[in-house]
């Protein structure tokens, strides 16, 4: 079974910090001379950080970053501006050797379990790709052995090296996944909504497995999803984004039960509640028009064409993420309140 590394800092420093991230992708027109015209502003000024042993939940809308941010955070594209700091080093300041060293360290899961693995490759291989990469991790003798213990470890049958992917269900899929990245014993796994293509009753089996993995192995998670339920289950703390950018932060108790942000407030209220008497927001709220687009942003704040609480100085000037009067977690929004109607004047 794969351990902690041994003499880790303690949990409370962050393996992980993200500052002023910014990913810009070009617009251009043209066949034979391609000509810019915009840039698509997919994460634009984003702060996070993730401490050792702990998940947080990344939650938001289809379009607002979620998944530019996860290929960001692992090295897979070069940001336009901003850091990511691993253990306090900027990967993308890195070199090669100490970049393709780095990728032990910090794995993904990968969404469609059906689309991410190979299916001209056993279940075996798959597992044990990382081993071919990455040789020192194993040597040759062992890694049959090591994929075994991987496959039994997310409780899959070690039996089962020489199937391949189409005779597995989707959670059975996803649990390859997962012992894929646990291979090379990762401190850090990016988990690029793992659950969303996975029937309910699955999803909550799949988690519980991630839970029980991070308490066994010392992992940090972070948990990337539009589901709010799957992410209040799994994380610590949580960020919401909209548009590119982190537009509240807090722990799963101030989030879900103080939501001070309109957005936050709009995503909590479209969840379904079983009983109908259970304490929460009053009523569903309507956001009005589509979200705007990433090649033009709104000024100020980006989600003010949206929300009901908007006045002059939201287009004028842009809320920084932070906390304000009567909060006691960071929230983008000049008029930030658990009351969803109140307006300051």
């Amino acid at each position: 079974m794969p351990e902690p590394s041994e003499g880790a800092p303690s949990a409370a420093d962050p393996i992980l910090r993200v500052e002023g991230l910014v990913k810009h992708y070009p617009v251009t027109r043209g066949v034979v001379v391609k000509r810019p015209v915009g840039h698509v502003k997919a994460v634009d000024g984003v702060d996070l950080e993730l401490r050792r042993g702990e998940t947080l939940g990344v939650v938001g809308e289809s379009g607002c970053g979620k998944s530019t941010l996860a290929k960001l955070l692992l090295a897979a594209e070069r940001p336009t501006a901003g850091t990511v700091r691993f253990d306090g080093r900027d990967v993308f300041a890195m070199p090669k050797a100490e970049l393709r060293a780095l990728r032990r360290r910090i794995q993904m899961v990968l969404q469609d379990p059906y689309s991410s693995l190979n299916p001209r490759m056993t279940v075996g291989d798959i597992v044990g790709e990382p081993f071919v990469i990455h040789p020192e991790a194993a040597p040759k003798g062992e890694r049959r052995a090591r994929v075994q213990e991987l496959l039994e470890l997310v409780g899959l049958d070690p039996g089962h090296v020489n199937r391949y992917p189409h005779q597995f269900s989707g959670g059975q899929r996803q649990r390859v996944g997962i012992a894929r990245a646990l291979a090379l014993r990762p401190e850090v796994i990016v988990c690029d909504e793992p659950v969303s293509a996975l029937d309910v009753s699955v999803q909550a089996q799949v988690m519980n497995l991630l839970a029980e993995l991070q308490r066994e192995l010392g992992l940090a998670y972070v948990f990337i999803a539009h589901d709010l339920a799957a992410v209040r289950h799994i994380s610590d703390r949580i960020a919401v984004m909209y548009l590119g950018k982190v537009v509240e932060t807090g722990d799963e108790a101030q989030i879900y039960e103080h939501p001070t942000h309109p957005y936050t407030q709009a995503l909590l209220s479209a969840v379904p509640v079983p009983d109908p008497d259970a304490p929460g927001l009053a009523g569903q709220i309507q956001l009005e028009g589509e979200p705007p687009s990433p090649l033009d942003p709104p000024s100020g704040c980006r989600f003010r064409t949206r929300c009901w609480k908007a006045r002059d100085v939201c287009a004028e000037e842009e809320p920084a993420l932070r906390e304000r009067e009567g909060s006691a977690h960071p929230s983008a929004c000049h008029f930030a309140s658990e009351d969803v109607q109140a307006v300051r004047s």
